[in-house]
């Protein structure tokens, strides 16, 4: 009779032993590809925060270069004396491979009152200019990179964001548009006081995120709605005999593992040369995010090894048992011609044969656990700052059969050799 027929012939009669067999090889099964699962996802959410975030280079103006200061009606007023970031440091910069994006943010870069639409009010009723008070913006290169709206504090609703190439181009505020009936492509003009000068602006987007963050404002720059974004050319074209760069730049790196790389790259630039400009990198938002999913991926790997290990003590208990009670049957079989190894392979089949079985019955069992895991796992490791997307593929089978194979077959050598090693006489003499 050959092996196979006589491992199939023991699973059937030792049907008690085949079930508790089956049962743990599924556990071990089920929390084996739910491992795997859920270090992948933390291996695919890890590469796609480096292209959603990138890496950070950030350009600012060297602290230390204001001069003495010098009164004037409005109190004490200080002069830059060092270099600024012109447009064409920003021109080279941007031809740099590795680099996808730049912005500039200057809060408050522009105050404007409203010429043909008005502000919500606030407790003061200023009218410092014919057209009443003036409310910030933010003067930005893409309004999409700032700060704001890359936290998601604030959310683009209608039309676009403000991109370089735009000219008297602004972001509003849904509050602001639903209070003045303005909608994306209207045109609005705002008086400002410092370049005594009106100019006309097109909304090109709509943004939401203000609504209840008012407080109780003095003043109507203090409403989060009256503020919005506009584009830096209007400044520079507005204060042109005053302001001739930006006062910082950050510049976007499509993977932070390059980033110094380009940093490298960009502090060699001819551009930069002998300029009082401070070049730094800045990966911290992509270091709050990773390192958690760095860290999830090592308690995984950690928690497979730990898994694996408990795997094989258990089965080699079981089998052990289970073998110990089986020397008539293995004392009969040496008796009769059969090699030690081919016993050993009718128990290494009768093992692996079950788990299979098992292992393919523990997918439906893993997909119902894999989400709540990968949850609690985050929660406690990550701390919230990110979501897996924990899915079972059935690519898993290859390496859970691969380990299973190793372990089956460490198992059923340990387990087995005791008794096989022994003489069929030796057997019989201790059985009686």
């Amino acid at each position: 009779m050959s092996l196979i027929k006589r491992a199939g012939l023991y699973c059937l009669r030792q049907r008690f032993r085949t079930v508790i067999l089956f049962l743990v090889l599924m556990i071990i099964a089920t929390f084996m590809i739910t491992g795997i699962a859920v270090r992948d996802a933390a291996k695919g959410a890890t590469a796609d925060v480096q292209t959603a975030i990138g890496g950070k280079i950030m350009l600012n103006l060297e602290e230390g270069r204001y001069g003495s200061g010098q009164q004037n009606e409005w109190g004490t007023t200080y002069s830059y004396n060092g270099d600024l970031i012109t447009q064409e440091i920003v021109d080279e910069i941007e031809k740099v491979d590795g680099v996808v994006g730049y912005n500039s943010e200057d809060t408050g870069g522009y105050y404007g009152a409203g010429v043909n639409f008005k502000y919500l009010p606030a407790a003061f009723g200023l009218s410092y200019t014919q057209y009443g008070e003036s409310s910030a913006y933010t003067a930005t290169l893409s309004s999409e990179k700032c700060s704001k709206f890359q936290s998601g504090k604030y959310k683009l609703v209608d039309g676009r964001h403000i991109t370089p190439k735009d000219r008297h181009a602004c972001l509003i505020s849904k509050e602001l548009s639903d209070y003045n009936k303005l909608s994306v492509g209207d045109k609005v003009k705002m008086y400002c006081l410092d370049a005594d000068s009106i100019s006309e602006f097109k909304i090109v987007g709509i943004f939401d995120g203000t609504e209840g963050t008012s407080g109780n404002p003095l003043t109507v720059d203090q409403i989060p709605a009256n503020c919005g974004y506009i584009d830096y050319a209007t400044v520079f074209e507005l204060f042109e005999d005053i302001i001739d760069g930006y006062a910082q730049l950050t510049i976007y790196v499509e993977d932070p593992v390059s980033v110094q790389n380009v940093y490298d790259k960009i502090s060699d630039l001819p551009e930069l040369k002998d300029k009082t400009l401070k070049l730094t990198i800045d990966t911290d938002e992509y270091d709050v995010i990773s390192t958690p999913l760095e860290s999830l991926q090592k308690l995984v790997n950690t928690t497979i090894v730990i898994i694996s290990a408990v795997s094989v003590v258990i089965l080699t208990l079981l089998l052990t048992v289970w073998i110990r009670g089986r020397k008539k049957e293995i004392g009969i079989l040496l008796s009769i011609g059969k090699s030690k190894v081919n016993i050993i392979l009718q128990i290494f089949t009768e093992t692996f044969v079950v788990a299979v079985i098992s292992f393919v019955a523990s997918i439906p069992f893993s997909n119902l656990i894999v989400e709540k895991a990968g949850a609690f796992l985050v929660s406690r490791v990550t701390t919230g700052t990110v979501n897996l997307n924990v899915q079972i593929d059935t690519a898993y089978l290859l390496p859970i059969y691969i380990i299973g194979i190793v372990l089956i077959t460490a198992t059923v050598i340990a387990s087995s050799w005791t008794v096989v090693r022994s003489k069929p006489k030796d057997i019989f003499t201790k059985m009686s």
